[in-house]
């Protein structure tokens, strides 16, 4: 889902001007409205959303904390070509600055990967472009300091079987690891729309067992997505069965983020159409218990909601926030 502008709501923290690390003031600021931001908002939340990289990727973390975000996504480079210019190591320096002066931790920004990419394709021309793109977003990865990388998995378009499409994103994720050290791959659950795999648990089990070092292996759960593959978390006591499930098939250690998604589709229509929170087939309890369920403390919660006038994403962060029921 593409980030969308902040709009014209006031930046809350003063950018770092030309390279220069923040003074004493500029730390004591940020470390107060941190504080403050925690004790308003509870010290285990942190909801965010997926922001844009206009005008230089160190954009993405004065646009979070316009929105009043805990945690954010991003894109690492163009989502329209297979090969984008190196990072630039000034920039990439400018995104680390403004991690530290806005107190953003690694653990809870989460890039995205290109929607280009299709690890698990039969062609084997995508199948070589698609796994140098992956080597090529870990490396960036590592130049901007983070420590997950989140991507959906793959398709077998119909001509391979889902066995064999798994054993081709497990073997991208392992020449992966091989190249860049240090990032986990974080694999997005699927709404079972078409070929794509990850739809069901099992089968991101299958990914993750195919992987050598599964210290370096995660999940993101999509609530569209898992609403769609037939997991109602709109029934009462949803989120605890979908989050109970994907314990005991994949195990909860790998749960990595959640992207926070309402449905314009009903459960089990295998249609990935994002909603607004609150405004969907979910339905606004299911995220209530989203954001009071301990098991997902200490993760990103990131909107990748399509907004409207007057609910974009700082509304749905607020509104998130609201429903959150402090210690």
């Amino acid at each position: 889902m593409a980030p969308r502008k902040t709009g014209t709501r006031k930046r809350k923290f003063a950018e770092a001007l030309g390279g220069e690390g923040p003074g004493e003031r500029e730390e004591k600021d940020a470390e107060e409205r941190d504080d403050k931001r925690r004790k308003d908002r509870g010290n285990k939340k942190y909801i965010g959303a997926h922001v844009g990289i206009q005008g230089g990727i160190w954009k993405a973390v004065g646009a979070c904390t316009d929105l009043g975000g805990s945690s954010f996504a991003l894109f690492l480079g163009s989502q329209r070509s297979w090969k984008r210019p190196a990072l630039d190591h000034s920039a990439a320096a400018k995104f680390r600055e403004q991690c530290s002066l806005q107190r953003y931790d690694p653990a809870h920004i989460l890039p995205h990967g290109s929607y280009l990419m299709n690890c698990g394709s039969p062609k084997e021309d995508v199948f070589e472009k698609s796994q140098a793109l992956l080597v090529d977003e870990l490396s960036r990865c590592n130049l901007l300091g983070l420590k997950l990388y989140n991507f959906h998995p793959g398709s077998s378009l119909g001509s391979i079987t889902t066995e064999q499409c798994v054993d081709k994103i497990a073997g991208a994720i392992n020449h992966a690891h091989q190249q860049v050290p240090s990032v986990v791959t974080v694999l997005e659950n699927m709404s079972g729309q078409g070929s794509t795999v990850g739809g069901k648990f099992s089968e991101l089990k299958s990914i993750i067992d195919k992987v050598r070092d599964q210290t370096r292996v995660g999940v993101c759960l999509d609530t569209c997505h898992a609403f769609a593959a037939g997991y109602n978390l709109a029934a009462e006591g949803g989120v605890k069965n979908m989050l109970n499930e994907f314990d005991q098939e994949v195990g909860l250690h790998y749960l990595k983020a959640i992207h926070l998604n309402d449905s314009k589709g009903k459960v089990g229509c295998n249609l990935d159409r994002h909603e607004d929170i609150g405004k969907g087939q979910i339905g606004i309890s299911a995220f209530r218990d989203i954001v009071n369920e301990p098991r997902l403390d200490n993760i990103p919660l990131i909107l990748e909601t399509p907004g409207r006038p007057g609910f974009e994403y700082a509304e749905q962060i607020e509104l998130l926030y609201s429903l959150y029921e402090k210690q």
